[in-house]
């Protein structure tokens, strides 16, 4: 169903309703020279209509992409209530779920660009609750997992995407306990460290046999030096836990082959949260974080949408802005940050267009949508 029917048909079930259209984002932007400004059109902007011309009773929520809708639902004293939708500029449906006092409940369903369902997950109060199943690309089953109060129980099934077991392991109070087994592409039984009832060296591995992790665990927690390495081998990011979280400066390597520091003492090690990839030939394991019309289209986005600071141009300046952002389980976009500027306006500018991008599709983990951090130039260059 297109993303106009959708909508239509969600507010013809519901009683019929007076719009009030109250534009909540104006943007534009002044030019590094004091002599003008530069007016900039609405990139991303968000409406709401309320219900009998009444700011007290139930309203609708848009959020839009210039003219295209990209996540709409009702709310109710500023929380989000009932069924939301979210689409990718094109109109093709990302996301949809259900919630109850701005907190995800029950039932959400994920699908890729072709419309694929690739994950059924559920929540309750805002956390995860009850079984979650990620789908391969071929609509296998991969991630079989049951949840309770945000943490996983029982026992961890993950199969490779032709169906056949990749591992199972038991948890305990949230936390990975006994390894039961891991095994290759093949059937082979793949060791596993010395790891059993919470404590020892916890090795994971790749579908096909390389090495992933290496990580310690005392008591059922992250304690002590983990690493972990990229399908060739490479070491992409390391550092040292403590009772599952990330003590002092973790170091990623960066896709220029340089080392990023992360300064993430007293952040939660979220399951999977790893700015990494598995084997880029089997994309139903592993798949990163992609603008929605896919990342081919950044290119356009930014040529299209760029303003010059005018400074900048007056005194040649070029380069490239370097940022990172985290992009979220719905494809919203936070933190960014600035790690190589070029400064006159630049920097301020291309943080402007990576904030007014339109919801990204996440990065998935065995058909699970996983938070993860994205590293995008922004380039400067004068005609």
């Amino acid at each position: 169903m297109s993303n106009k029917k959708l909508i239509r048909t969600y507010i013809m079930n519901k009683k019929c309703f007076f719009a009030i259209i109250i534009s909540l984002f104006h943007f534009s932007v002044k030019a590094q020279s004091k002599a003008e400004d530069i007016f900039r059109p609405p990139i991303l902007s968000e409406s709401i209509i309320y219900e009998d011309n009444d700011t007290i009773k139930q309203a609708i929520y848009y959020k839009y992409f210039f003219d295209n809708a990209i996540e709409t639902g009702p709310i109710l004293n500023g929380k989000r209530i009932g069924d939301w939708f979210f689409f990718d500029p094109k109109g093709s449906l990302m996301f949809r779920g259900h919630y109850k006092n701005g907190l995800k409940t029950g039932l959400w369903e994920y699908f890729n660009s072709d419309g694929i369902l690739r994950c059924e997950i559920y929540f309750k109060d805002g956390l995860a609750d009850g079984i979650w199943t990620g789908y391969s690309i071929y609509k296998l089953p991969i991630y079989i997992a049951n949840y309770k109060y945000g943490g996983i129980v029982d026992t961890l099934k993950t199969y490779h995407q032709a169906g056949n077991n990749y591992l199972k392991m038991f948890y305990k109070n949230g936390s990975p306990y006994t390894v039961i087994g891991q095994w290759d592409l093949y059937g082979n039984l793949i060791e596993s460290g010395n790891f059993k009832y919470g404590t020892g060296t916890l090795m994971k591995y790749y579908p096909y046999g390389q090495l992933y992790s290496i990580e310690q665990y005392f008591g059922g927690s992250l304690n002590g030096e983990a690493k972990y390495l990229n399908i060739e081998g490479v070491k992409k990011v390391h550092g040292f836990n403590f009772k599952n979280e990330k003590k002092d400066t973790w170091t990623y390597l960066n896709y220029d082959g340089t080392e990023v520091p992360f300064a993430t003492y007293g952040k939660t090690m979220a399951p999977f949260d790893l700015n990494m990839s598995y084997d880029s030939t089997n994309k139903s394991m592993y798949s990163p974080a992609q603008f929605p019309t896919g990342n081919k289209m950044i290119k356009d986005f930014l040529l299209k949408n760029l303003i010059y600071p005018e400074s900048a141009r007056k005194i040649k300046i070029q380069g490239t802005v370097w940022l990172n952002f985290e992009v979220d389980e719905l494809g919203h976009i936070y933190d960014i940050k600035i790690y190589s500027r070029i400064g006159e306006g630049c920097d301020e500018e291309a943080e402007f267009l990576i904030k007014n991008m339109p919801n990204w599709c996440p990065a998935m983990q065995m058909g699970i949508p996983i938070k993860s951090r994205v590293y995008l130039p922004v380039e400067f260059k004068l005609d």
